[in-house]
């Protein structure tokens, strides 16, 4: 790979590692700030609540993975026209879905307290959480679409500038409303829907700076084309199903570490957390890959995707290798600074080789899901998402009486087979040139 195009790559991933690697941080002030009030109900509260609101909005993140990807192939056709469009489009589809959101939300949020088993004494408390998270829903639906208009544009410092303000506003309110208000858990919920707003009003100034869009600008009568409504439909369709079928599967790994026991809950949580790590990391290279392909087979230019996809390829790889060599280095320390307690140590040492492995097996998945984003291949995605649920639900299956570690073996054969899967058809599509063919 040249050194330009490796340039190239690193400029449009750093952004968006550090992006991603904000969202743990912002937790973690929220866990600090109620960590220290006189009941550990509040902190309780967010954190079970942020679990369902979060596990509603992730459901809704192929708007941003969409929006990316009909961008980027926009962006390398150099179309403006459709640009435009497909910003607008996406728009009114989060303006559609924040609706239906806020109709069921008394269902959703009864499913999800029934799911977590809530104790009774935080019912009300993460309930009214919810409540408040709930007038968060429009922005942070739109920021998704934002950030990927941003992304698809090769411009992935703006986006990230939408996450510094959002983060930044929110852990300022968190302050202020929590210490200095006494709102304790309603107060973290306050202070994030203020900063989902912040963000994406930046965001649209940002927009309007750059684009002088006002409501005449409107495309209209593409906006409202049936075909390209029916095209977005079935691209989010895809994805939603793929999101979900992750989620699920996550969901899945969680139940089945509290059977074993609240200890091998924890020592697994910090194995996940450490593997969220590296994912956040990865994550950055997808992006890239995203916008990368897009541009390529909006340029209808084979030289640009070969180079692309053999990139943002190396770049992974590389990257995934400097995790593995970091855990096996300070494997000792990181655990130690988790937790001091005897029994999760055992538990998170004996089964801390599954980091190794998951990057090693995980980063082919991450790299490939960009590349088939970037393409708007959002199908085979979401095909490939079905048969790895299927093989990890039924390794699982097979090897139940291994408890624990059967458990994190079929995790790994999820992950070996998402990317081999993808790695099949992305070997056959550019042998018939089918990245190019329209979707």
């Amino acid at each position: 790979m040249d050194r330009v195009s490796s340039y190239k790559i690193w400029g449009l991933a750093w952004p968006m590692i550090l992006s991603h690697i904000s969202q743990p941080m912002l937790g973690l002030v929220d866990i600090a700030v109620l960590g220290h009030l006189n009941s550990p109900n509040y902190l309780a509260s967010v954190a079970l609540g942020t679990t369902i609101i979060g596990f509603i909005y992730w459901c809704f993140g192929f708007l941003r993975m969409g929006t990316t990807a009909n961008t980027a192939i926009a962006f390398g056709s150099q179309q403006a026209n459709i640009l435009i469009t497909v910003l607008w489009q996406a728009m009114a589809l989060a303006t559609l879905l924040a609706g239906l959101i806020i109709l069921l939300q008394k269902l959703l949020f009864n499913l999800g307290l029934w799911a977590l088993e809530i104790p009774h004494d935080i019912n009300s408390s993460t309930l009214s959480y919810l409540e408040i998270r709930l007038y968060s829903t429009p922005a942070a639906l739109m920021n998704y679409v934002i950030a990927g208009w941003f992304v698809g544009q090769q411009r992935p410092k703006i986006a990230l500038l939408c996450v510094i303000a959002c983060n930044g506003t929110n852990i300022i309110l968190d302050i202020i409303f929590v210490i200095g208000f006494g709102l304790h858990s309603d107060g973290v919920a306050w202070a994030t829907v203020i900063a989902e707003y912040s963000s994406f009003l930046l965001g649209l100034a940002i927009i309007y700076r750059q684009q002088g869009m006002d409501l005449q600008s409107i495309p209209l009568a593409r906006l409202f084309h049936w075909k390209a409504i029916t095209k977005l439909a079935k691209q989010n369709t895809y994805l939603f199903l793929r999101t979900l079928l992750l989620l699920l599967t996550m969901a899945f790994m969680t139940k089945q570490s509290t059977a074993f026991g609240i200890e091998t809950l924890a020592a697994n949580t910090i194995i996940l957390q450490l593997a969220m790590l590296v994912a956040f990391g990865l994550d950055g290279f997808a992006n890239a890959a995203e916008s990368l392909t897009g541009e390529a087979i909006g340029a209808k230019s084979e030289a640009k995707l070969k180079l692309a996809i053999r990139g943002t390829g190396e770049m992974t790889v590389l990257v995934s290798l400097l995790f593995l060599g970091f855990f096996i280095l300070t494997k000792p320390l990181l655990i130690g600074l988790m937790t001091s307690q005897a029994e999760i140590l055992v538990i998170a040492n004996e089964y801390f080789y599954f980091i190794y492995l998951f990057c090693i097996i995980g980063c082919w998945s991450f790299w490939l899901d960009g590349v088939f984003i970037g393409a708007a291949r959002f199908k085979p995605m979401m095909i490939t998402m079905l048969i790895s649920s299927l093989f990890f639900i039924s390794c699982w299956w097979f090897l139940q009486s291994w408890q624990n570690k059967g458990l994190w073996i079929a995790y790994m054969v999820f992950l070996a087979t998402r990317g081999l899967s993808l790695a099949v058809i992305s070997y056959c599509y550019s042998q018939s040139q089918a990245w190019y063919k329209s979707t």
